[in-house]
């Protein structure tokens, strides 16, 4: 099954690695990063708040921005309001024929919960389902065949792990997929996944699966896979200073090899490097520098010796004090003191 397309509703994606959604992180140029090394991986977009389109009229803001290789690619809404859900959707796939449109019921951050989004969601199964069922029937009045998937947590808290009977809703409501990040609202991205949850999500649905939460290696893939039967896995946090990471992980699972190959600390750079280029060009150099400084210390995590470096990169301002300083980083590590974790 893992080097098998990932069916979801008629759409075919010839991967089961995808790229979660992560606030800050994966925009048009982070994206494109990780396109290099995984073109058929599902990849998605930030969370883009319905609200934010609608009642600002910024139906061309930048967080919806992708370019023409950016496929397969799915865009993730938040939102509470059918009629506001609605006419973001409806914009998105005009504008920007999206592979999949993924609805945020899992996010934990108190001020999307605070407005009845995201995780909210899940305390009131019945609003949810209409949402995704409204959003479902628009797509197919617009004679589109574009699946709606839905990504949520095990549930509000300790005492309220709903995420079967969510599920079950879910697939009842329309939706394509499900995403189940492995942790309550009240858990954050507190340690502690619940990873058989994903047995039992498995088992009360038709339709795909994917694992999310605390999966960062090809071993903890290939485990998940054979011990909860799920379709596939979506991994965010793992891919910080990484974005080769799920095409790595997708060829290890295409081919069997169970095993993954480190870069060496030239490419990590060099990547590192390129991901300041390409943002500098994206958003202007200023605000990108400023931006690219917690990825820069994802970058060189795990250099033993960059740990002198780590301050002088969070408060670069330019460019060419990036180049200098990854140089620098690069000339005083060897290959013994580099210890990456996959």
């Amino acid at each position: 099954m893992s080097d098998a397309p990932l069916k979801i509703g008629n759409k075919t994606i010839n991967s089961r690695i995808m790229l979660a959604p992560m606030a800050g992180v994966t925009d048009v140029v982070f994206r494109k990063l990780v396109r290099d090394w995984a073109p058929q991986s599902l990849i998605c977009t930030e969370m883009i708040s319905s609200n934010g389109i609608v009642y600002s009229k910024r139906y061309n803001a930048p967080i919806l921005d992708k370019t023409t290789s950016d496929h397969p690619i799915a865009y993730q809404l938040a939102a509470h309001k059918e009629s506001v859900l609605i006419e973001a959707a409806r914009s998105i796939l005009m504008n920007k024929a999206p592979d999949t449109i993924d609805l945020n019921m899992g996010c934990p951050v108190k001020k999307i919960t605070g407005n009845f989004e995201g995780c909210a969601l899940m305390k009131d199964l019945s609003h949810a389902s209409h949402l995704i069922s409204a959003l479902v029937t628009m797509i197919e009045k617009e004679g589109l065949d574009t699946p709606v998937t839905v990504k949520f947590r095990l549930g509000w808290d300790e005492n309220s792990q709903n995420y079967t009977e969510f599920g079950k809703m879910c697939e009842d409501a329309g939706a394509k997929m499900v995403t189940l990040h492995a942790r309550t609202r009240a858990q954050g991205y507190k340690p502690g996944c619940k990873w058989e949850a994903f047995g039992h999500l498995k088992q009360a649905v038709g339709i795909p699966v994917i694992a999310n939460g605390d999966i960062a290696s090809i071993d903890d893939i290939l485990s998940i896979m054979a011990t909860y039967g799920v379709d596939g896995v979506m991994i965010g946090r793992g891919t910080l200073g990484k974005p080769w990471l799920i095409g790595q992980l997708d060829e290890a699972l295409k081919t069997g090899r169970g095993e993954i190959t480190a870069l060496s600390i030239q490419e990590q750079l060099d990547t590192a490097y390129l991901h300041a280029r390409l943002l500098s060009e994206y958003r202007g150099e200023t605000g990108a520098i400023r931006e690219m400084r917690r990825h820069l210390s994802d970058y060189i995590k795990g250099i033993r010796s960059a740990t002198q470096f780590r301050q002088r990169l969070s408060g670069v301002e330019h460019l060419t004090d990036v180049r200098q300083i990854l140089d620098e980083v690069l000339h005083t590590a060897t290959a013994s003191e580099f210890d990456i974790a996959v």
